[in-house]
């Protein structure tokens, strides 16, 4: 049968890497164009130039790969290149619609400015990536996609809360994410028997969202989010946030150990780098509190770990052929007797 114009979205497979490497490619070119071109063109431009690219890319890696398993790398690679252009579609759309990317002299809007984000924007371009990228996470079982579901869904609710509160202080945006990943670590151990990578990519977003506490209070100008987060970089409160980077870094760092998962491991050590900057920056010189409290742990984990051993019992003495128990003699033919006492019709 001659191919239709649908067939054209469904590849042979053995060509799958090919096209993803173009999307990848085609991607990194729309990404150079809207920031060069910026103001140049006018906003329709923009959105067709990013809307094209995005539906053409989701089409091709939303259509079924596999034999209902985990989807195929190149097919990963397509969903997650098109759904970063679907962002950008999303965030063009909302300045065509009216969101206020960018001002100019005396208030009147100006050219769209990446990295001035207005929370109700935020807020709803957010939701629908988050649906679409949850949508190809169950259609297609990608784990990637679910990871960027829970990070859309995070950034929506956090968007949410400044949009409708305006808040100044950081702290209710740090309590926000405390919970959010609380929630998603509790997500994960209920996937964590039936979709193993799905339960690793909660396990990821938690991760992410506590790395966003730090980064907010150190990075804040760098990163462009005052104008979602509201104030100037302000430094951890003591001890507690504190403590629960660190707790997040370590719990991360273990996970990935256990479960050989290296993605949890590297977040886990980013929270721990940025605990350390943290408690540096602005402190006396001197190894209180954090320093000191670490090293004693930390010391007295490797001495408990190094401890000489205790003499072992000594084995007990072997079961001689007539007093194996009945569960060790498996490779013997065990014939079992019964007596019937009972007495003659």
């Amino acid at each position: 049968m001659p191919e239709t114009r649908l067939d054209l979205l469904r590849p042979p497979p053995h060509r799958g890497p090919l096209i993803a490497a173009g999307a990848v490619v085609l991607a990194v070119g729309v990404m150079a164009a809207e920031l060069r071109l910026g103001g140049g063109v006018g906003i329709a431009v923009h959105v067709l130039l990013t809307g094209v690219p995005a539906a053409v890319i989701l089409g091709i890696g939303l259509q079924p790969a596999g034999e209902g398993g985990r989807p195929p790398a190149y097919q990963s690679v397509l969903l997650v290149t098109g759904l970063l252009v679907l962002e950008a579609f999303l965030l063009r759309l909302a300045d065509a619609l009216g969101a206020d990317f960018g001002a100019g002299g005396g208030g009147a809007r100006d050219t769209f400015v990446w990295g001035t984000f207005p929370p109700g924007a935020m807020v709803w371009t957010s939701l629908v990536l988050a649906a679409v990228a949850g949508w190809a996470a169950l259609a297609r079982r990608s784990a990637v996609c679910l990871l960027i579901a829970a990070l859309a869904a995070g950034l929506a609710l956090v968007a949410a809360v400044a949009w409708i509160f305006d808040a100044d202080s950081q702290g209710p945006y740090r309590f926000l994410l405390l919970a959010c990943a609380v929630a998603l670590t509790l997500g994960s151990l209920v996937l964590r028997g039936g979709e193993p990578r799905a339960a690793e990519q909660l396990v990821n977003a938690a991760g992410v969202a506590i790395l966003v506490i730090p980064l907010m209070g150190l990075a804040a100008g760098a990163l462009q989010l005052l104008s979602l987060f509201g104030g100037s970089p302000e430094s951890l409160m003591p001890d507690f946030w504190e403590f629960v980077v660190l707790a997040a870094g370590c719990g991360l760092v273990a996970y990935g150990a256990v479960d050989r998962v290296p993605g949890a491991a590297y977040l886990g050590f980013a929270n721990l780098a940025l605990f350390v900057v943290v408690v540096s920056l602005g402190a006396d010189e001197s190894l209180l509190y954090w320093p000191l409290l670490l090293m004693l742990l930390g010391a007295g984990a490797l001495l408990a770990g190094l401890r000489p051993r205790a003499p072992l019992p000594p084995e007990p003495d072997p079961y001689r052929a007539g007093e194996q128990p009945l569960a060790a003699r498996a490779d013997e033919e065990i014939t079992l007797r019964v007596r019937d006492d009972s007495p003659p019709e």
